[in-house]
């Protein structure tokens, strides 16, 4: 009873989002385009110079319900603006989260499927979107459209990865895994990369445990953190007067309750938040930490205050890259000599099938599944050098990819490249033939930044 009048509910916000795009689409002009007015704030790098503040907002503000969980089954029907946080706090009532949770706190899982989303259960499970069994979108024309591997799988596989271009995300249905009370982690350090890529691939080819990812705090400081769901814990840490990612430099094992440990990094962004003076300090985190700490306050407080980031054409460098494990040692070696920046974020990644938004060329050769995620987070610029161009230059040699959440600097030619234009230009002309959403590259490459 009460998941129909969710559902019933459901329907009466996606007609009102409906009516409004296909107004919005029988008005438009060239040239016109909107955004949605979300009731989260965005989790792309902070950008206050992206067209996008200016165009026309459709409201999905109310998109923020979790419809059903279906504990035999273990499925889950929720809108596409519920967060991460929100999610796991009612799925873990049931003994129950996500395949793939996303480490920050308001990330929704619309985002998540849009953005291409990782975490440290991606080496068994892939991205979150692979855990999705039907998505419904509201298409630019105002048509509701329901997708799946086996109905409209060209739309279901394309809106993956499509920032926002392509449709408006409002229902997924996904599926969940078992969990526990609590997550043991366990430290391993390596004195070398090399040493560290080995033991990722043993556990990789094992399936062994249950969730890993790795901090590489320097060359010889190589840290594989492996986390195991268990019912005790002696005592459990929570990361917020401390930043988390020291404690495994100091640690050789920690117990965190489950919600903790999947937003392990959200206080600090990671490590992004040292860049603000003060902000490591523990009585300054202690006193305002609610105000500033997490990755919701920071990227409101950027939105509010653009001076925090706006550093002429020297944004700092906030990015994901996905490279196929052969090239990984090779990839860890020229980001030593080239950026020198550490921590550095690794996630192991299962990517299989291989997704067709990715140009066949770039992945040719390419037949192991297994990814590795370089998360790069706050390195700053210096000199004359654009550290942005240098890695996507990079990234395309060693047939990678760099997500498209932060800032991008390719020449169409180059971008298309690395995506698959036809695949995207075919989905596009079906559900967005006006060009409402705009086109991957014109929204992730925007004007200014060219030829930079």
């Amino acid at each position: 009873m009460e998941q129909n009048l969710a559902l019933a509910t459901h329907r009466q916000k996606i007609d009102a989002i409906a009516a409004a795009v296909k107004e919005f689409a029988q008005n438009a002009r060239p040239g016109d385009y909107f955004s949605l007015k979300k009731a989260s704030v965005s989790h792309m790098a902070p950008q206050p110079d992206n067209p996008r503040y200016s165009d026309k907002k459709i409201d999905v503000k109310a998109l923020t319900e979790i419809i059903s969980i279906d504990l035999e089954k273990r499925i889950c029907v929720a809108e596409s603006g519920v967060t991460f946080v929100r999610l796991v706090e009612q799925t873990l009532k049931h003994g129950l989260v996500p395949a793939c949770v996303s480490e920050l706190k308001e990330i929704t899982i619309g985002g998540a499927v849009a953005g291409c989303s990782v975490e440290s259960m991606s080496f068994k499970h892939g991205g979150f979107f692979d855990s999705c069994i039907e998505l419904e979108i509201v298409a630019g024309t105002g048509e509701v459209v329901t997708c799946s591997k086996s109905k409209a799988p060209e739309v279901f596989d394309g809106i993956h990865g499509s920032f926002g271009t392509l449709g408006i995300l409002t229902l997924l249905t996904f599926k969940l895994l078992p969990a526990r009370p609590f997550v043991e982690v366990k430290y391993v350090k390596y004195a070398s990369f090399e040493a560290l890529l080995a033991a990722i691939r043993e556990h990789y080819e094992k399936q062994d445990i249950e969730m890993m990812d790795a901090l590489v705090h320097g060359p010889d400081k190589c840290i594989l953190c492996i986390g195991t769901f268990v019912d005790y814990a002696p005592k459990a840490s929570k990361y917020f007067a401390e930043p988390y990612y020291k404690s495994t430099l100091e640690l050789d094992h920690d117990y965190m309750h489950t919600s903790d440990y999947f937003f392990r990094y959200d206080a600090d962004c990671h490590w992004s938040i040292r860049n603000y003076p003060g902000l490591e300090n523990r009585i300054v985190r202690q006193l305002f930490g609610n105000f500033l700490l997490g990755s919701s306050n920071i990227l409101h407080l950027t939105e509010r205050l653009p001076f925090l980031v706006r550093k002429g054409n020297k944004p700092d460098v906030i990015v994901d890259v996905f490279i196929p494990f052969k090239h990984a040692q090779e990839f860890f070696d020229w980001c030593k000599e080239t950026f020198d920046y550490y921590p550095l974020w690794i996630v192991p990644y299962r990517m299989q099938p291989f997704y067709p938004w990715l140009n066949p060329a770039l992945i040719e050769g390419i037949t192991e599944p297994l990814f590795i995620d370089f998360a790069i987070y706050g390195f700053q610029q210096k000199g004359d050098k654009n550290y942005y161009k240098i890695l996507e230059e990079k990234v395309f040699e060693l047939q990678g990819m760099k997500t498209l959440i932060t800032h991008n600097y390719y020449d169409e030619a180059s971008f298309w490249k690395s995506f698959n234009k036809p695949f995207y230009d075919l989905i596009k002309a079906r559900i967005d033939p006006k060009n409402l959403f705009r086109n991957l590259y014109a929204k992730t490459n925007y004007k200014k930044h060219q030829g930079s």
